[in-house]
């Protein structure tokens, strides 16, 4: 049985009964992205993450140390 997202309807046809909506095919699920990728944004999020801290950091310090 299929499940209507927008009445809650459970139906057995390709088009719900109550609001006339056909069901989407079942998509394939994407690729998962090879392991040279993943490592590169691994990296990039251990290293991004501490810079964009640090940035957020010296703004502030220098904003506070100003006045």
């Amino acid at each position: 049985m299929k499940y209507c997202k927008k009445c809650g309807c459970l139906y057995v046809t390709d088009v719900c009964p109550k609001c006339g909506i056909e069901e989407p095919e079942d998509q394939p699920e994407p690729e998962a992205p090879d392991k040279k990728t993943l490592v590169h944004q691994w990296i990039g999020l251990l290293v991004g993450i501490p810079l964009f801290i640090m940035a957020i950091y010296v703004v502030i310090h220098m904003l506070y140390s100003r006045g």
